[in-house]
């Protein structure tokens, strides 16, 4: 609504409790007048006096502009200001993608939930990242996600934050290291950078580093926060020392709404995985040892989904990879390689494993098997361990003879190496402009800085190990200790076509949720990782949704004839073929062994299998199983009953349910006068002749795209690099690398345009499209509406007439909203108050009453209604008190809608706090009073009881009671002169 606060005139843009109990609210604005047109604002009402206007006191102006634009673009701005509350979403035109059925599920399910936590749990490469952004924008429009935080791996930043803004025009901005060092010449230490930007994207690591961010994150609340590879934040062995997991815990209580992703949910561990869905919700577990909990307590908050439950609805967006045969990949070992296998042989041999470390059992195995520059580093370390302890002179003795060996040895020299050279060749790869991208996996840091020199120099390349040189060179190395600036430069110089980047040599740091199959098809694992997780996580950078070569993927392998190592191969055979038996046909992910960890897996295979002999490792019955068996069972039985109560809800045939979600969120108030191009049109132009400064210039264009030269308000409302820096629009700018360089964007409401646009970005120059979709959510659009909704001066409405209305009849447009007490909109809706002779009243929704009007085609024929300015004043009172009345009535229909869901979370919260109590308690008569343990048990009670508090009073307040008054604005007025 439009407000007057401290002698301006603003239009408020949301509102934030302060205290549910008071009322106590802050209201951003934006300014409305000429004295402050384009600021921000934020003012508190226990501060300021925030003066509304009384609707009854509108003053009607008739609308003399050509066909009624003037009336037409404020109605039109008004109803797209509108937040939506219907139940279900509307995915049609949401973003530039094709939705597909399981992705519209998960935004079903999290609006299921008055208040979204949801862990997206499904398999590598299905587009959890897409279904993130189809939520945020849903909660977007329903006025639920104006604050958003996402944390994500410092390799993930500018793919993730390019993705929400390529594909739904969300705006991140992105805070890295540079990003932070723009953040502290731009405001005072003192300040807090999470007040100033609303819409923010950081890696953990980051926060880690800098700690002194964390007093302002405990004192910042988000409608959003979104954890991407959470996996990484549940806890581990020790929580209360786990920074990111702490840190999590903490933006939970924080922000209203929390979405969770990951593709290895769980560690085989009940109790970690149950304090991942803690985070979620702190009462979604009663036990707080989180050892006791069932399918239904975990169903509400979890979804998961794996390549073969969706490859029917992906179709082509799926290849069929090709795994290169074994024998096609593998080679003897040459004689100066058995020489040294005997020797790691008779170590492992002679190995008393009670007082033998790891390292020495198999470590060294380990890494001559990724290169003898890996193995010798590893050596020479030990060593020095050994003669520091003063350690067995035996062990000494046979490492400084591998020592010596491995010494006279280099990985040009190895077979291994001549493999990938045959294999480099055989893709056709030379180093030139024409190969093909190829993604080499290497777990060592030595094995990759040798095998960069080595290739460098059969190839003739040259190249650099300087970080800020990688994403320049024909070969590059990315690794974890790489700075985040250009670690996510050089992923996205390979992801993009006209790059220089044909080979990129990575350690592990780029198998997890790195998208590297725009410009790739093929994988080469250097050497193999004892693992099936990190195995399929490294497949997945280029085996994912939206390829569109066959993937080929690649295992080296040296054979050896040594007699203590020879069945070793076997054993690596089998862990291919694992991995490639669970991509065509398993469900459970990587959960072949039950260990869920990567290292547990290494450490499994190297004890059970090359230590024991045993060539069917693979197959064995691990310790822990019967502990992870029953929390995959129990996962996905969760998942499987939570997809049943969402496929209940329609028709059987999904290719339908976009359709019917539709219908179902067919909400009556939701109309629109104008297509969003011809708003844009329309309304910019109007703007530009009211502006009389000169900035606006026309906008070009094409058969589907549109060309738009910002003015300088819009530019300062996004940020423009030449905008300047005195103020910051938290919410709206966009990000620095997305504005193109002449300065016009590029718009259209051509979906597949974008698609192309972004494919053409890959490229040519890196992730960020030249053109984006023209949806109502763009950061030009929301700046157009809110301008437009400045067309008539505070306190006043547009008049028009129609001459399908009887003379003297007046109908009377609106737009009403019920709120919570912590201004989340409950109910908002446009309907219209006729009023005829006599006083008839008759209440309609506005759709119909704009169609009974004819206002689509009305025109100003200059005929005027005959009633006289007091009875008109008149009726503007008597039809505003009849839309709150409406409201009033709305609002009773909600409260009663929504109070068995409250009285039966209010019931849950009680139960829950009994059952955690009594399990404290039980825990406590156990324990010493003094002792640290019987401390933390009263601490985690005294959590439990605030935490229920909490919920019963603010929650309850910001999600379920309604503010004591609904509110209504007259936004148009029709007199009818047939």
């Amino acid at each position: 609504m439009r407000v007057l606060c401290r002698d301006a005139e603003w239009l408020v843009t949301r509102v934030h409790s302060v205290d549910f109990t008071t009322g106590s609210q802050i209201a951003f604005c934006t300014g409305a007048d000429e004295m402050v047109r384009g600021h921000e604002a934020a003012f508190v009402t226990d501060l300021d006096d925030v003066i509304p206007i009384d609707p009854r006191d509108t003053r009607l102006v008739r609308d003399s502009s050509h066909g009624f634009q003037r009336a037409k673009l404020f109605l039109e701005a008004q109803l797209r200001q509108m937040p939506l509350t219907a139940a279900h979403p509307d995915v049609n035109g949401i973003g530039a993608f094709r939705p597909l059925p399981f992705q519209v599920k998960a935004v079903e399910k999290a609006l299921q939930q008055m208040r979204p936590r949801l862990l997206l749990a499904d398999a590598v490469g299905l587009g959890k990242t897409i279904e993130v952004g189809m939520i945020l924008a849903e909660l977007m429009r329903r006025g639920r996600a104006d604050r958003i935080l996402v944390l994500a791996k410092k390799s993930m930043l500018t793919q993730f934050q390019a993705e929400l803004w390529n594909r739904f025009a969300i705006p991140l901005v992105r805070l890295d290291s540079v990003g932070l060092a723009r953040l502290r010449l731009r405001i005072p230490a003192s300040k807090n950078p999470f007040e100033v930007y609303h819409r923010i994207i950081i890696s953990m690591d980051t926060l880690k580093d800098v700690g002194r961010y964390r007093h302002f994150l405990e004192n910042t609340r988000w409608d959003v926060v979104v954890i991407d590879e959470a996996h990484n934040v549940a806890g581990a062995t020790n929580p209360e020392r786990n920074y990111s997991y702490r840190l999590a815990r903490l933006l939970s209580r924080r922000a209203d709404s929390m979405l969770l992703t990951t593709a290895t949910p769980h560690n085989g561990k009940r109790e970690t995985f149950g304090r991942l869905i803690s985070l979620l919700d702190p009462s979604a577990i009663p036990d707080p040892k989180f050892q006791q909990y069932s399918a239904d307590d975990i169903k509400p908050f979890f979804l998961m989904r794996f390549k073969e439950d969706v490859r029917n609805e992906a179709g082509e967006d799926f290849r069929d990879r090709r795994v290169v045969a074994l024998h096609e990949t593998a080679k003897p070992a040459s004689p100066e390689e058995e020489a040294i296998y005997h020797r790691l042989a008779a170590l492992r041999s002679s190995m008393d494993e009670s007082d033998r470390s790891a390292i020495l059992r198999w470590g060294l195995y380990k890494r001559f098997l990724s290169s003898p520059e890996a193995c010798l580093s590893t050596v020479e370390n030990s060593l020095a361990g050994l003669r520091r302890r003063h350690g067995d002179a035996a062990d000494i003795a046979a490492l400084d003879g591998l020592k010596d060996e491995l010494a006279a040895f280099s990985i040009e020299q190895s077979t291994r190496y001549q493999l990938l050279i045959e294999q480099l060749r055989q893709i056709g790869w030379d180093g030139g402009p024409a190969s093909p991208r190829v993604l080499l996996f290497t777990e060592s840091t030595v094995t990759q800085s040798a095998l960069a020199k080595a290739l460098a120099q059969s190839f003739d390349l040259a190249w650099s190990a300087k970080p800020e040189d990688q994403p320049g060179q024909v070969m590059a190395t990315i690794d974890g200790g790489m700075p985040d600036v250009w670690l996510g430069k050089t992923i996205e110089a390979f992801g993009t076509g006209n790059a220089a980047i044909r080979l990129l040599i990575a350690t592990d740091v780029a198998s997890e949720g790195v998208n590297l199959h725009h410009q790739c098809w093929h994988i080469i694992h250097y050497d193999l990782p004892w693992s099936i997780i990190t195995l399929i996580q490294r497949n997945g950078r280029i085996d994912r949704f939206g390829q569109h070569h066959v993937p080929e993927i690649r295992y080296l392998m040296v054979l050896t004839e040594v007699g203590e190592l020879k069945g070793d191969q076997a054993i690596f055979g089998r862990l291919v073929d694992k991995v490639e038996e669970i991509n065509r046909t398993a469900r459970n992910g990587e959960s072949v062994l039950k260990l869920y960890d990567a290292e547990r897996e290494e450490e499994f295979v190297a004890e059970k299998g090359l230590l024991g002999g045993n060539k069917d490792v693979l197959d064995l019955p691990e310790a822990n199983r019967s502990e992870s068996s029953t929390v995959e069972d129990m996962l996905r039985l969760a998942s499987e009953q939570a997809m049943a109560e969402l496929a209940d809800l329609f028709d059987d045939d999904d290719k339908v349910l976009i359709r019917e979600l539709a219908q179902k969120a067919g909400d009556t108030s939701r109309v629109r006068l104008y297509e969003n191009v011809r708003f844009l049109e329309e309304g910019f132009s109007l703007l530009s002749q009211m502006s009389g400064d000169g900035s606006y210039h026309p906008i070009e264009k094409t058969s589907h795209q549109f060309l738009l030269t910002p003015p300088s308000d819009l530019k300062r409302r996004l940020g423009a690099p030449e905008a300047g820096r005195g103020i910051v629009f938290g919410a709206t700018a966009i990000p620095e690398e997305a504005w193109p360089e002449d300065g016009r964007l590029r718009l259209t409401n051509d979906p597949d345009r974008v698609d192309t646009a972004i494919r053409a970005a890959r490229a040519l120059r890196g992730q960020w499209s030249d053109e984006l979709l023209l949806t109502e959510l763009h950061p030009v659009m929301r700046w157009l509406a809110e301008r437009l909704m400045m067309l008539m001066p505070r306190g006043e409405a547009p008049m028009i007439a129609s001459p399908y209305l009887p003379e003297g009849e007046m109908c009377f447009c609106f737009i009403g909203q019920v709120s919570s007490r912590a201004g989340t909109p409950l109910i908002a809706d446009s309907h219209a108050v006729f009023i005829a002779k006599g006083g008839r009243i008759n209440l309609m929704p506005l759709r119909e009453a704009l169609a009974r009007a004819r206002f689509y085609d009305l025109a100003d024929t200059g005929r005027r209604g005959t009633l006289p300015e007091p009875l008109l004043k008149g009726f503007v009172a008597a039809a505003v008190n009849q839309s709150l009345d409406r409201m009033q009535a709305r609002k009773q229909e909600r409260q009663t809608e929504l109070r068995p869901l409250l009285e039966r979370e209010e019931s849950r919260l009680k139960n829950w706090l009994a059952q955690r109590r009594d399990r404290i308690n039980d825990q406590l008569a156990d324990l010493s009073p003094t002792s640290q343990q019987a401390i933390r048990a009263r601490q985690s009670l005294e959590e439990a009881e605030k935490y229920v508090l909490d919920r019963n009073l603010n929650w309850r307040l910001a999600h379920f009671e309604a503010a004591d008054q609904p509110t209504t604005r007259l936004i148009l007025a029709i007199e009818g002169v047939r």
